[in-house]
């Protein structure tokens, strides 16, 4: 059995990327002129630029220097402090909409807490509510405080372990029971794998076939949420099997033939079958924005958070009507809220060979930040390739570390954090208890 070495994760972005695409041209949905030689080609270009940009990325970097238990305290403070402020913030929207009558407490009501989650929404309006906002200034001590959470969780003692664990559920609670959705239990599977990755990679251990197993069965196990909650979803706005291809966009059919459909029946088939949208339906927009005339949004519109704050703060014309995603919309009705990829989003800024280059930047950084947490146990090194991972499962859907302000605040202050502590020394276990060094597999080997 093979171990996790210098280029692993490489080799799951690049099988990612070509396994979503395969959805694509062989799943359940057919999505009309696609496009499939032009993105191939755009992709095969990218995918080569990350090669490049991890292989570059994946020598050399700085040697860590200082005092690691004076560095170390001041990881543990953050800590302390980030799941402080997390936890206020989460009890108080968990009352708040207990009180309001707001919270969905039926497993069954799901679909239509989403819904009415969304209802009367319009973008750049201002209005946002008292919970939106108190999410995006705490999400970074969220995020901060769960990732170091779990990874430091053996160490932590019993207090804290609680705290972080009560923390965790809390989430899973207000967003996916109180509010229906199901992203946060996709990317807690994501952290979990970023974390399980460095440890792993860190002890030198073997993958195993327990550690198989256990990731099929937890994959397998989201799945079924997932297909659960958008059976739940799509029941509450009136659509099923026998009307999908009538009720969701002209340009998309889904293919009640397909192999998904005969294994699963018409209704369990047509909730993978909208599964597998999640994982394809970017490239489509992708494809469609490639033959749409570019506009320049002037470094403000592959975020949409970000055109919003230029213009509301500096006065600036506000960009999104102008990127690619929007436009693309007004010519084919495969609108920004449609998925396009993450390309796209940074294309109408950057042009498509520019887009090319950047995803090779973006992959020294993956490189740099992966071999910093293995070789070093940097912790803040830890937090950014648990923040990339994340990014890096979203690109055939969108720009989602910077699309929302609490992901565009996150990862503006993990990346801060991480340039500011890349050469500093730490003690394996800045916040637990024991400070016992873990075998480190210090080279990383390539596998």
């Amino acid at each position: 059995m093979a171990t996790f070495g210098t280029y692993t994760p490489l080799k799951i972005t690049i099988a990612y990327l070509a396994a979503t695409f395969a959805l694509v041209v062989f799943g359940p949905v057919d999505y009309l002129d696609m496009p499939i030689g032009l993105t191939a080609t755009f992709l095969l270009a990218v995918s080569a630029a990350i090669v490049i940009g991890y292989s570059i990325g994946s020598h050399g970097g700085p040697v860590p220097r200082g005092d690691p238990r004076r560095t170390s305290s001041i990881v543990r403070k953050l800590f302390d402090l980030s799941l402080a402020i997390a936890l206020i913030a989460i009890i108080v929207s968990i009352i708040e909409a207990l009180l309001s009558g707001a919270a969905n407490l039926s497993f069954s009501g799901l679909g239509e807490a989403y819904t009415a989650g969304y209802e009367g929404y319009e973008r750049n309006t201002g209005n946002y509510s008292a919970y939106f906002i108190i999410y995006s200034l705490t999400l970074p001590f969220t995020f901060i405080s769960s990732i170091w959470g779990i990874y430091y969780f053996r160490t932590l003692g019993w207090k804290r372990a609680g705290l972080v664990v009560l923390l965790i559920f809390s989430n899973l609670l207000f967003h996916v029971l109180f509010s229906g959705k199901q992203k946060q239990v996709g990317d807690l599977l994501i952290y979990l794998s970023a974390v399980l990755m460095i440890k792993y990679a860190i002890r030198a251990r073997r993958i195993d076939f327990k550690m198989i197993f256990a990731s099929i069965f937890a994959g397998l196990l989201a799945v079924m949420l997932f297909v659960i909650v958008l059976g739940q979803r799509y029941a509450a706005l009136g659509v099923d099997a026998g009307n999908i291809n009538q009720r969701i966009l002209y340009r998309v059919a889904f293919d009640q033939d397909h192999l998904v459909f005969k294994l699963f029946g018409p209704d369990h088939g047509l909730s993978l079958a909208l599964f597998s949208t999640y994982l394809s339906q970017g490239y489509y927009g992708l494809g469609l924005a490639m033959q749409t005339d570019w506009v320049w949004t002037r470094f403000s519109g592959f975020s949409y958070s970000l055109s919003v704050l230029v213009s509301r703060f500096l006065g600036f014309e506000w960009q999104w009507p102008n990127t690619l995603l929007h436009r693309t919309g007004l010519e084919t009705g495969w609108d920004e809220t449609k998925w396009h990829t993450v390309f796209t989003h940074f294309a109408t800024d950057f042009t498509w060979p520019g887009t090319v280059v950047l995803f090779g930047i973006f992959a020294f950084a993956y490189a740099r930040c992966w071999l910093t947490a293995v070789r070093f146990q940097n912790p803040f090194a830890i937090l950014l390739f648990a923040l990339l991972t994340m990014g890096m499962f979203f690109m055939p859907a969108n720009n989602q570390l910077l699309h929302s302000p609490g992901q565009l605040f996150t990862l503006l202050m993990v990346v801060f954090l991480y340039l500011a502590n890349a050469g500093r020394s730490f003690l394996p276990n800045p916040i637990g208890r024991s400070n016992r060094p873990f075998q480190t597999n210090r080279h990383a080997t390539a596998t």
